[in-house]
């Protein structure tokens, strides 16, 4: 088999793609990265239509990261503010949308919150993550809601065929920090494994002097994560994943020092998939979601916890080289419990969409149409359309047109009023946001190198007030926000050197009020530069952010800051290499939260055993 089939094959069954009918799709000798999260079908990034980002495990393990949101931050089209530190809420805004306009999944699992919409992204652990896509644009039409900025996936470690390789670290640094890990991986012609565990702790920073108390606010976090699939006689696949992080974050409430949230944040998914013709590729799964908060402050104790259920069914049929046509359905129950009484506290939604995607020589097309009919909010239709051209023998562009949706929450439905607390209540006749998207994009693409830009319009309408002026006011949808914007990433290989940037500039505006829409920077930047000595390697981050406001009013600005973190490793002996990063090295002061601190500078040392 060609060595590129031999690659595509293997990771679209471990990103839970296709197998051997994939392999159909693909003409091409060079190696190159694989997706499945633009169009749900194994596909290589200078085939896609759409702009997406990779960062796999071989960057995770130079950059070093204490939290994804080192790993995301400033990437193009991507931006994040965090309350503090090490654990504490994030908020990841991708082309300017909001926050929870962007949608996590964990291999494959669905996992923004039902009752706060957006995702627990300061609890992911990566320790436990082999690779992330990122995926920017809308993709309601093949995921359903809350995909109005983007996708983005996580995909957990995966075992190859071979003996048992185990992997270990341990490490710690400033703040009172240490974690520790172990995991094993492996597998025979039929079967693979993989088994992963880690634990993380800091004291953390004082992440509010405004909000709280003087003390350090601090975080633990207990992961595991694992992967298992038995190939059957005939050639399909049982396969299951899990992922559990769990723990207790701290955080500031006005002064009180007994503040904290123990949480939960699982992803678990299992099924089965092959091939029923040669082709014809068919995936029927479960998977369930599970998000569990409870809080210790002030108010006194308080707990949300969502869970979701997930049914899908996904169909890929095959003809020519690389013709697709793909079909499939899916039904979500989610439900809520919490410490107030809600006046609804389930509700489902049942979605089918379908897609076709086209070669015609130097043309290619796509299109995807998705039905949603949700119990709470009604009936969605989406679509999308895309257009490929390659204009010379490495340069391919790209346009493409979309619609998406995002589902009130409950929250948003149906939040008892609370008068104690200035909460309103939630409002049961709310619609869903609404949204249009138009991409122009190129791709120049070399062996070692490549540029990818992109030029974008989203235009939103029936926005979901978050912050009426009345406390005691019911949400309620309000007129519309346009963003504008252009993006530039690129990245090169070079003898020993590694290098890649991003740029993204933003032009976003609540028409209704004129104001920017908070806490999205103008302009934001990156660059990553790495440079393999012998043994030694040595590393640099560089950050920009422009100034953006904290609030709808546009009354609190936040200041534009840059960042420079180093990072080095020695590799002693094959399995075993020394690491060390030193973050916010010029120790500068900043906020993406107005009256929340970020850390100094920091310095970190872990050893690591990577079995061969």
């Amino acid at each position: 088999m060609h060595k590129k089939r031999v690659l595509l094959a293997g990771v679209a069954a471990g990103l839970g793609a296709t197998s051997a009918s994939a392999e159909m799709r693909l003409a091409v000798t060079d190696l190159e990265t694989v997706v499945v999260t633009p169009t749900r079908t194994a596909q290589t990034v200078d085939q896609s239509l759409s702009s997406v980002s990779v960062i796999d495990r071989d960057e995770i393990d130079r950059q070093q990261p204490r939290q994804v949101s080192d790993l995301l931050q400033g990437r193009a089209g991507t931006s994040l503010t965090t309350s503090g530190s090490f654990g504490k809420d994030t908020s990841l805004f991708m082309r300017g949308t909001n926050s929870d306009h962007s949608l996590l999944l964990v291999d494959g699992v669905p996992m923004n919150s039902a009752t706060q919409g957006g995702a627990a992204w300061e609890y992911l652990p990566p320790a436990e993550i082999d690779r992330i896509e990122v995926v920017r644009g809308p993709r309601t039409s093949l995921y359903g809601a809350d995909a109005i900025g983007g996708v983005v996936q996580v995909f957990t470690r995966e075992g190859e065929e071979g003996p048992p390789r185990v992997n270990a670290f341990a490490g710690g640094g400033s703040f009172n920090t240490y974690e520790y890990g172990v995991g094993v991986a492996g597998g025979t012609e039929d079967t693979r494994y993989s088994l992963s565990a880690g634990h993380f702790h800091t004291d953390g920073i004082n992440v509010s002097e405004e909000y709280g108390d003087d003390q350090r606010n601090g975080f633990d976090n207990t992961s595991v994560s694992g992967r298992l699939s038995q190939r059957l006689p005939g050639g399909s696949e049982l396969f299951t994943t899990v992922m559990r992080s769990e723990g207790t974050t701290e955080y500031d409430d006005q002064a009180d020092e007994d503040d904290f949230t123990d949480y939960l944040f699982q992803a678990l998914r299992g099924g089965v998939r092959g091939d029923i013709t040669e082709r014809w590729f068919s995936e029927l799964a479960v998977s369930q979601a599970k998000d569990e908060q409870d809080n210790v402050d002030s108010r006194g104790e308080t707990w949300h916890y969502t869970e979701r259920h997930e049914v899908s069914w996904r169909n890929e049929l095959y003809w020519g080289t690389d013709n697709i046509w793909s079909f499939g359905g899916d039904w979500r129950d989610e439900n809520v419990d919490t410490y107030d009484n809600y006046d609804e506290t389930s509700r489902y939604n049942v979605g089918a969409y379908t897609q076709l995607e086209l070669d015609l020589g130097r043309h290619d097309l796509g299109g995807s149409l998705r039905y949603d009919d949700n119990e709470a909010y009604g009936d969605n239709v989406t679509g999308q359309v895309a257009w490929g051209f390659d204009a010379a023998d490495r340069l391919r562009l790209r346009s493409s047109y979309g619609t998406a949706f995002k589902a009130p929450t409950f929250n948003d439905l149906y939040a008892p009023e609370n008068q104690a607390w200035g909460l309103a209540g939630g409002n049961p006749d709310l619609e869903a946001e609404e949204s249009a998207s138009a991409e122009v994009g190129a791709r120049w693409q070399v062996r070692d190198g490549y540029v990818d830009a992109a030029i974008f319009q989203t235009d939103i309408d029936n926005l979901i007030s978050s912050r009426p002026a009345n406390g005691l006011e019911k949400p309620f949808n309000i007129g519309e926000a346009r963003i504008r914007g252009a993006e530039l990433e690129a990245g090169a290989q070079w003898q020993e050197w590694q290098i890649s940037g991003a740029f993204t500039y933003l032009d976003h505006e609540n028409r209704d009020t004129g104001n920017e829409l908070q806490r999205r920077p103008n302009e934001s930047a990156r660059v990553d530069i790495d440079r393999q000595l012998g043994d030694f390697s040595v590393g640099a981050t560089a950050l920009a952010r422009g100034r953006s406001y904290d609030d709808p009013a546009n009354d609190t600005r936040l200041s534009g800051y840059g960042l420079l973190n180093l990072r080095t490793s020695y590799a002693f002996t094959p399995e075993w290499s020394l690491r060390g990063t030193l973050e916010n090295a010029l120790d500068k002061d900043y906020e993406t939260v107005s009256g929340y601190n970020q850390p100094g500078r920091a310095v970190y040392v872990s050893i690591h055993f990577e079995q061969e």
